[in-house]
């Protein structure tokens, strides 16, 4: 079996549903046999989508086309070596070999009948709890708000918990009073800052309960005394866990916050290979880490950066924050793997602009994911995908 095409679909889906800047980026790979995967790369939020049609482009005419799919451990390793900039990492370069290593996964499983989780081990973990994610967005399938007002956030976190969630993520501090989205600046809060943000999330503990738990995001807004003020602030909230409390270009101010918290820390979403990931894991930075499995390089990648953790007693909550492919990608993954500890499941998932672009609905039930025993990622991108997409061929 050889790669004889690769296709990459850059969609563009921003504004629909209230979502602001949304553009999944697919990888289809087609085989000399008629069987085809597809990938995601991982920039479908914030901005960068688009750049990493060409990376994808040109790793594909250098390494991809005439490869035989099962040899996936030495198509990684040219595609990571070979490419001279992926021993860097990066987003757009690891996002590429993330979504091309996500579609080689594919395609094995199909040309054996087999979902991927069986060709990585099978299943360790039948149900996988699932967390509602980003409740400062709202949480409804009719669309997404920014909420302002602290009862605002009881009300939404109420409505997850009624869907059969118990635990839900929810950032305080990244909307404004009024209501806008304006990450705060770095340093110190305001003692009224302080206060807002302590009244939304008093508002989240009261609507679920003592029993379900709450992950504060962050979202890498903070710097390290804004942090500390925070962890100081919610002590007595009983987190399940703080996420990306510092940028990630400082490892030492994340140690410095989480020695000096008494919360547990979570990170992962922009670490790049298991390289970019191990300064965090050595020096027992996080508690749970959240590699994008759309950019830490893949599932042949991600699922070591999973073992190198499990070494180290670190669990994991895969980041996921792009279409239905993206989820299904996780779910393989996190299916196997023993140090699984929960799943993701964005706000942006409940939203039509999303669901509509594959033929299976991938949505948990009373707070639980169990896999597809169905071929390879268990997901089909719908024609939908392709309106309003500019695609590109390479051949």
């Amino acid at each position: 079996m050889k790669i004889r095409s690769v296709e990459v679909i850059n969609a563009h889906r921003s504004g629909r549903d209230g979502i602001s800047r949304w553009n999944p980026t697919w990888v289809r790979i087609e085989t000399d046999e008629g069987i085809d995967g597809v990938g995601e790369v991982g920039l479908a939020y914030g901005v960068g989508a688009s750049a990493s049609v060409g990376m994808v482009r040109d790793l594909s005419e250098a390494f991809v086309l005439g490869a035989d799919p099962f040899d996936s451990e030495r198509l990684w390793e040219k595609l990571f070596r070979g490419s001279f900039w992926g021993e860097g990492g990066g987003p757009v370069v690891t996002g590429a070999i993330s979504a091309i290593d996500a579609a080689i996964w594919d395609i094995k499983g199909k040309a054996l009948g087999m979902p991927v989780w069986k060709l990585l081990g099978g299943r360790t973990n039948e149900s996988l709890r699932t967390y509602a994610s980003q409740i400062q967005f709202g949480w409804s399938p009719d669309g997404t708000s920014f909420l302002g007002a602290p009862e605002l956030y009881g009300e939404a976190a109420a409505r997850a918990v009624a869907d059969g969630y118990d635990c839900v993520k929810v950032d305080p501090i990244m909307i404004d009073a009024s209501g806008q989205r304006n990450p705060p600046p770095r340093g110190l809060f305001s003692g009224e800052q302080l206060g807002l943000f302590r009244r939304r999330m008093e508002s989240v503990r009261k609507a679920v309960g003592p029993e379900v738990d709450i992950i504060l995001e962050l979202h890498s807004f903070t710097s390290k005394s804004g942090a500390e003020q925070l962890s100081d602030l919610f002590s007595d909230l009983s987190l399940f866990f703080m996420e990306e409390p510092t940028h990630y270009a400082n490892p030492g101010a994340h140690l410095a916050v989480h020695d000096r918290s008494g919360l547990r820390f979570s990170a992962g979403e922009r670490f790049y290979t298991r390289w970019g990931a191990e300064p965090y894991i050595s020096a027992n930075a996080i508690d749970v880490i959240q590699p994008d499995f759309g950019l830490i390089g893949g599932i042949t990648e991600g699922k070591k950066v999973c073992e190198l953790a499990h070494l180290h007693d670190i669990t994991v909550q895969g980041h996921v924050c792009g279409s239905p492919v993206a989820t299904a990608i996780a779910l393989q993954v996190e299916t196997v793997i023993p140090n699984f500890q929960i799943h993701e499941h964005h706000v942006y998932a409940l939203q039509n602009v999303n669901r509509e672009l594959c033929e299976e609905d991938l949505q948990p039930q009373g707070g639980r994911f169990r896999v597809s025993d169905a071929p390879g990622l268990g997901i089909r991108l719908s024609g939908l995908a392709r309106r309003d997409a500019d695609i590109l061929t390479i051949a």
